[in-house]
């Protein structure tokens, strides 16, 4: 955003220009112009100068006693008194109107016409000069039409990029990993307009979120095909419609109402059958419009389009709906046309066991409390449930268990078993996602505890540090306290010289073979001219000038001094803070 402000046109002048001239209600000011002031002020002045005419006539007295009103009132720009119409003859004048009852007149006085007149003559001037300032605004926003036209491009694409940014942060949308080739994933996706409370504020994210029930989808690797059946009033039209709606505000860019995860195809086209739209101007059926549509898909759709078929072969017999929607999808698998279909008919219901690349889905049912779930279940195709739908939206019980009778014995035999099949795969869908939150339990724990781990071996390792810096700086320091003395001693006859120069070798040896002291040894090895070295004595890093490797010195830069430092008073280090 900052790099694209940075691009908006400079339109502070041009700005500046138009407010002199227009206020914020769109008016032209008195300002904009000196003869504007003047025509505007002498038109106030003018009417002015008519009111109090007119004010004079309503106090004389034949006057008043022909008024219905002493109010003055102004039609079309003119004024006029409230006559009683059998007295007009006592205001003499011009009449502008009549009341719809018939009980008064509008009179103009005839003694205020030529002024009237003038404020006229005023007003068409006004507008004329307003037209020529209009005229030179228009000229002068037309020479900065480019730079307009830009600020305004960016202002647009500024406000659009913080509507996407109220998406994610206010609203809890996310922006789906966009492919252009792969699977088609959705992971807790929403329909937008089943989340209207939380554009219209009236619920929290979280609970607008819980109200609708979330759609997990998956479309291609190793099927591009998926066939989605189920009960009546389930939810299967809402699916399709939620893939096809997040697919085009994700390729515009926009976030959706899913979770992160979410992966889309980038598509070069949308191809949709979706509800009963009848083309009366057409005069085209319910069929008939499915098939337009459908045709235009098939003639039209690529492997990189998205085709979405709400109840396919609906609408007409079921025995040559079905066969003609076997025979599209067969074109549509054929062509490799990502494509998510719903139906009905059992016929299509097989087309996934006889071909490769096609997957069955439900939406499912409770038939325990004989109502929809809304949720989508990948593997077997689902039973409409008609009998199920009818009874619970109030239908007599006498003619649903008589069309359950009707039924034959093999159509119940496989209601039953897929049913119960479903009951299975929901029972161990529940313990596996219960397997998976108990995993997860112990994954946390496990990097808890990894993580504590982690801490304390940081925590030994600092003060392992801290300890081996102790021990130099007291070795160091016991050094130097003895250096003096000990340099005395060294001349002395045997054995004191002999004894005071061991115990300064013996010193610089357990600083040498300190932990520390290899490290510095190491870390000396690397150092160069211009490093910069820690210096415990100054407790300062310092420098290095020179590096003199025979005599084991560096030459240091210690503020506005030189000195040469024996390698031994360098650290690899400094010291640590263990807060």
């Amino acid at each position: 955003l900052l790099r694209l402000g940075r691009r908006l046109p400079e339109l502070d002048t041009l700005l500046a220009y138009v407010e002199e001239r227009i206020d914020d209600d769109g008016e032209v000011l008195s300002t904009a112009s000196v003869k504007l002031s003047e025509l505007r002020h002498a038109k106030k002045a003018g009417r002015r100068q008519v009111e109090v005419a007119l004010q004079r006539m309503l106090e004389t007295a034949s006057v008043r006693k022909a008024l219905q009103s002493q109010q003055i009132v102004w039609r079309g720009g003119r004024p006029a008194l409230q006559v009683k119409p059998e007295m007009r003859r006592l205001v003499p004048g011009i009449l502008h109107d009549r009341s719809q009852s018939g009980q008064t007149i509008f009179i103009e006085p005839q003694s205020v016409v030529e002024k009237v007149n003038r404020l006229a003559e005023v007003d068409g001037e006004i507008q004329a000069e307003i037209t020529r300032i209009l005229a030179e605004l228009r000229q002068r926003l037309h020479q900065d039409a480019a730079d307009l036209r830009r600020g305004f491009e960016g202002v647009a694409w500024v406000d659009f990029t913080l509507a996407r940014g109220r998406l994610i942060e206010e609203l809890g949308f996310s922006v789906p990993e966009m492919v252009a080739e792969g699977a088609l994933v959705l992971r807790e996706a929403r329909h937008p307009l089943l989340l209207r409370g939380l554009f219209d504020g009236s619920q929290k994210p979280e609970e607008a979120r819980a109200a609708v029930v979330p759609l997990d989808l998956r479309l291609g690797d190793p099927f591009t095909m998926l066939i989605i059946t189920g009960p009546n009033t389930g939810g299967k039209t809402i699916a399709l419609k939620t893939v096809g709606l997040l697919t085009i505000l994700a390729q515009c860019g926009i976030p959706i109402p899913a979770a992160r995860g979410s992966q889309l195809r980038l598509v070069d086209g949308i191809y949709a059958d979706i509800g009963d739209e009848q083309a009366v101007e057409q005069s085209l059926s319910t069929f008939s419009s499915h098939l337009v549509r459908i045709a235009r898909a098939l003639d039209r759709a690529t492997p990189r389009s998205l085709v979405l078929l709400d109840e396919l072969g609906a609408g007409t017999d079921p025995e040559e709906g079905g066969a003609l929607g076997y025979a599209i999808l067969e074109t549509l698998l054929a062509r490799g046309v990502p494509t998510i279909v719903s139906t009905h008919l059992g016929r299509l219901k097989d087309f996934a066991y006889q071909h490769e690349g096609v997957e069955n889905g439900s939406m499912a049912f409770d038939s325990d409390k004989l109502e929809p779930l809304y949720r989508l279940e990948l593997g077997l195709p689902g039973e409409s449930q008609a009998l199920h739908v009818a009874g619970r939206l109030g239908m007599d019980p006498g003619i649903v268990e008589r069309a359950r009778s009707l039924l034959g014995q093999r159509d119940r035999s496989v209601e039953e078993m897929i049913d119960n099949i479903q009951k299975t795969r929901r029972a161990a869908e529940r313990q596996r996602r219960e397997a998976e939150d108990l995993q997860q339990t112990i994954e946390g724990s496990a990097a808890e505890v990894r993580e504590l781990r982690a801490q304390l071996e940081l925590r030994e390792k600092t003060l392992r540090e801290e300890a081996e810096h102790f021990v130099e700086e007291e070795l160091r320091a016991a050094r130097d306290l003895l250096a003096e003395p000990l340099k005395d001693f060294q001349n002395a006859p045997a054995p004191f010289g002999e004894r005071a120069r061991g115990m300064l070798s013996l010193i610089d040896g357990l600083l040498s073979r300190t932990t520390l002291g290899r490290r510095r040894e190491k870390f000396l090895e690397g150092v160069k001219k211009g490093h910069m070295v820690y210096v415990p004595k100054f407790n300062r890093k310092c420098k290095v000038l020179k590096i003199d490797r025979k005599r084991r010195v560096l030459v240091v830069e210690v503020g506005a001094m030189r000195m040469d430092l024996p390698f031994d008073e360098i650290s690899w280090l400094q010291p640590l803070d263990l807060g």
